[in-house]
């Protein structure tokens, strides 16, 4: 069979679902095909290919896009369809206004598979487990506990057929899910959606994670490497001591990954840097205790920030910190405290995003229970994270000092004494403007090439 994979846009990570799908179909036999709605037409795509089926994946935002391409390649020439991805799992009641034939939940590698194998035999799939169909719901399947029974994703679908190809930067995952229930992350669903049908974070081997990375290095620029896990490493143990001394020895290339601050240790740290580990990826999200614990979830251990942030900069690792603006219940004081925090830690890179809670998450939830969106008119595109918060607890000019501070904390927490002040004073008054965004596109620009990704 023939098979069109498509998505609505394609940033500077091949999505790896797609690869994993593609993975499964190419075993099984099946050609496969990839198409981005915003380079390409997904109606040229079906009119010359003719596929047996397309497969979608769909992001929340993306959705009205995808089900007008959809419809219109429908017309041109008739084919089976399912869509998957964080828009089905999250908003399954959608599924009569998609026009497809199937909707997946959760994780799909076998459920496509299963999928893939009744569509061969001109069967049923009304009963395949993650599906809705007109027939139903279906339950979720447990989870897949050993990840190293998957196919090797089909990295090459999307690398070979966009811009990626030419990128420096390629992005890995070696593992699946994340520990912890941060209300603002959709993790907290994946918890109550697999409740009883296995353990929600597993890993892929050292050796298949190091073959999967050989794979991309022989065919692809590859000049850094993005560990995109939700949490890359909980602490030191065997499997990072496998990974550090087969990483160094057959990759050896340098690369940046997810941390928490109470998770870093000192042979944490000594085995990252071991391994080559050139940046880390944190989140405070608020300097506020309470915002953090209580409203955003990230409930932590009681560490000293800026001893830890000091810790990481010692083994010559760059940090990445982000920060939460215009959190519920979050004060100005505390938004603007993150700029001292930055400073007194040597942060290498402050990232600031304004709080957008999404469908699907606690957060959302509490933002609709306390009137603080409208959920009817809410848009979830993540672009809101680069705008003035949405949240109707805030002031208009709380709002505007927020997104300065989304546009200059970073660049105010490398001033120094007393000049830093001052600009904490000038944001309070002058309103957000182009000079203001333009200068953090270049710093930002500046950070990623050089100090948290080494792109050049």
């Amino acid at each position: 069979m023939k098979i069109i994979f498509c998505i609505g846009q394609l940033d500077y990570a091949d999505h790896i679902a797609v690869a994993y799908l593609s993975g499964i179909a190419k075993a099984l036999g099946h050609l496969t095909y990839f198409c981005c709605l915003r380079d390409s037409s997904l109606v040229e795509m079906v009119s010359q290919i003719k596929p047996d089926i397309v497969a979608y994946s769909v992001l929340n935002y993306s959705f009205e896009a995808i089900v007008k391409a959809h419809a219109a390649a429908h017309n041109r020439h008739p084919f089976i369809s399912i869509m998957g991805g964080p828009h089905p799992t999250f908003s399954p009641e959608t599924f009569d206004q998609a026009g497809v034939d199937a909707f997946c939940v959760g994780e799909g590698d076998l459920a496509f598979q299963d999928f893939l194998l009744r569509v061969q035999k001109g069967e049923s799939f009304d009963d395949v487990d993650n599906l809705i169909t007109v027939k139903g719901i279906n339950p979720v399947r447990s989870v897949i506990r050993n990840l190293d029974d998957l196919p090797f994703p089909d990295r090459d679908l999307v690398l070979s057929n966009s811009f990626l190809k030419h990128t420096p930067k390629k992005t890995f995952y070696a593992s699946r899910g994340c520990p912890f229930k941060c209300t603002y992350c959709a993790n907290n669903f994946y918890h109550e959606l697999y409740r009883g049908k296995g353990p929600v974070v597993r890993r892929f081997s050292p050796e298949r994670v190091i073959q999967e990375i050989e794979h991309v290095k022989a065919r692809y620029r590859t000049d850094f490497i993005k560990f995109g896990d939700d949490l890359f490493a909980l602490r030191a143990d065997d499997w990072l001591e496998e990974f550090a001394e087969k990483y160094q020895r057959r990759i050896n290339i340098p690369f940046n990954c997810f941390l928490r601050f109470d998770r870093v240790e000192h042979d944490l740290l000594s085995l990252l840097n071991k391994a080559g580990c050139y940046s880390v990826h944190l989140s405070v999200d608020s300097t506020s205790k309470h915002v953090r614990e209580v409203v955003l979830g990230r409930k932590m251990k009681d560490v000293d920030i800026v001893e830890r942030l000091k810790m990481i900069r010692a083994y010559n690792i760059n940090t990445w910190v982000n920060y939460m603006l215009a959190a519920p219940e979050s004060t100005l004081e505390d938004d603007l405290s993150t700029i001292i925090l930055s400073k007194k830690a040597n942060v290498t890179y402050a990232a600031y995003s304004t709080t957008l809670p999404t469908k699907g998450t606690r957060l959302y939830d509490f933002t609709v229970e306390h009137g603080l969106i409208d959920p009817v008119n809410h848009n979830s595109d993540m672009s809101g994270c680069e705008k003035e918060s949405t949240l109707n607890c805030f002031s208009d000019k709380e709002k505007g000092i927020r997104l300065n501070i989304h546009y200059l904390g970073a660049i105010i927490a490398k001033l120094p004494t007393p000049l830093d002040r001052i600009a904490i004073v000038l944001i309070k008054i002058i309103p957000p403007n182009r000079l203001f965004r333009w200068m953090r596109k270049k710093f930002y620009t500046y950070s990623i090439e050089n100090t948290i990704f080494r792109l050049h």
